[in-house]
C-alpha cells in the first residue's frame, strides 16, 4: 500500500507512490485504475517482520509447509515466480477464517503466524519451523487499497486474478464493500 517507514528496497512500488507519480505527471485520478493482487510470494526466511523486498529468496517450486497441514504439498504457480494464490493459502490451512466481532477475519494456521506490517500495510505469514515467510494480500489489505482508490477519485480497481479468490469471494466482497458497491 505504501512505504510508511521509508525502508523498502522498492520505494516506488506501492499504491500511494504510483498514484502520486501518475497524478504528478498530469493524469487525472478518474482515469487511473489500481491493480490489486490475489496472490503473494513465498520466501525462504526466518524473519518475524517485513523490512525490505527482495526476489533473491523466493521459492520456485513447492511450498514446504509444515506436515501438520491438511495438504503439505501445496504447489506454487508453475511459472517459477514463487507466487502463491490467496485461495491456496486458505485451502491448505495456512490461513484460517474465524468469526470476529465485525464479521470474520483470517488467522495463521498449520504452524504459520499471521502478522501485519505497518510499514507497507501488508499482511504476512511466517513459520519458524519451516523458515518461510509469505507476503500476500487479504480482505483487510485489499479493502484498504480499494478504499484508497475510492477516496482519491480513481476510476476503480482491477483484481488480478479472480481465480486466486476463495469460493465464497472473500477478496471480492472486501473490495466491493470498500468501494461502496452492492455485494451480489
Amino acid at each position: 500500500m505504501y512505504n510508511a517507514c521509508h525502508n523498502s528496497s522498492q520505494p516506488a512500488a506501492n499504491a500511494v507512490a504510483a498514484y502520486n507519480t501518475w497524478t504528478s505527471a498530469g493524469f487525472p485520478p478518474s482515469k487511473l485504475v489500481l491493480g490489486l493482487p490475489s496472490y503473494g510470494y513465498v520466501y525462504g526466511s526466518n524473519v518475524t517482520r517485513l523490512r525490505t523486498r527482495s526476489m533473491s529468496n523466493v521459492f520456485e517450486s513447492v511450498l514446504d509447509f509444515d506436515s501438520t497441514l491438511p495438504s503439505p504439498d501445496v504447489k506454487i504457480t508453475n511459472d517459477g515466480s514463487g507466487q502463491v494464490q490467496f485461495r491456496s493459502l486458505v485451502d491448505s490451512g495456512v490461513l484460517v477464517l474465524v468469526p470476529d466481532g465485525d464479521g470474520s477475519s483470517y488467522v495463521g494456521g498449520g504452524g504459520f503466524t499471521r502478522e501485519w506490517d505497518d510499514c507497507s500495510g501488508t499482511p504476512f505469514l511466517w513459520s519458524p519451523s519451516v523458515d518461510q515467510v509469505v507476503a500476500y494480500d487479504d480482505p483487510n489489505s485489499l479493502g484498504m487499497k480499494s478504499a484508497f482508490a475510492k477516496e482519491t477519485g480513481m476510476l476503480g480497481v482491477n483484481l488480478f486474478d479472480i481465480s486466486g479468490d476463495t469460493t465464497d469471494w472473500s477478496l471480492m466482497d472486501a473490495i466491493w464493500e470498500a468501494m461502496d458497491c452492492p455485494v451480489p
